[in-house]
């Protein structure tokens, strides 16, 4: 119990060893139970920004390199959500903000280069799967605006379909259900 008790006052202090520590434990002890995709928040350099990082599990980004491989495209879509906390126990809490930023990705087999694309129009190309996904499973910095007196707290989630078909085929993503993998909700208070 005491070591226990020392995790939880030593994860306290950030979400990414919490994070880290669960998923690795639950992939020993209990390895069916494994969520597919987790979030966590990453130190920011800057103040006052958030960067959401998007753990898959070795079997899901195997998955994901052979989709991308067999000619489907893939999309991962970050939400962030500012809230300001009340004590109020009947109205809750208020919905200040929310953004959402979306990657799509797909192989180009002639280039043989992973092409990520951003809804603005910008293109990126990356010869290597490793380089590829270090990109794609990181967010951009959101910025978290600084208010007075206000208890703020935010919370993000990943979004990932995997397997979407190519724009000529694309009238059968709507038809056909396709698979998405969603996290769950992570939290993050602001000091005030």
């Amino acid at each position: 119990m005491l070591w226990l008790s020392y995790l939880n006052a030593v994860s306290k202090k950030s979400n990414l060893p919490r994070t880290l520590f669960s998923f690795l434990s639950l992939s020993l002890f209990f390895p069916h139970d494994l969520r597919p995709l987790e979030t966590t928040y990453l130190p920011a350099a800057e103040p006052h920004t958030v960067q959401i990082l998007a753990c898959l599990t070795p079997g899901e980004v195997a998955r994901l390199q052979e989709a991308l491989k067999d000619g489907y495209r893939a999309e991962i879509s970050f939400i962030l959500r500012i809230y300001e906390a009340r004590k109020t126990v009947f109205f809750g809490d208020t919905l200040l903000y929310e953004a959402q930023h979306t990657y799509t990705a797909w192989w180009d087999p002639v280039g043989r280069e992973y092409l990520l694309a951003t809804p603005r129009g910008e293109q990126f190309h990356f010869p290597f799967w490793e380089q590829f996904y270090s990109r794609f499973t990181h967010s951009p910095l959101f910025r978290v605006p600084t208010l007075k007196g206000m208890r703020m707290y935010t919370t993000c989630q990943a979004v990932l379909k995997p397997k979407l078909f190519n724009p000529p085929l694309q009238i059968l993503n709507s038809v056909g259900q396709s698979e998405s993998i969603a996290s769950s909700w992570l939290r993050m208070d602001w000091a005030p």
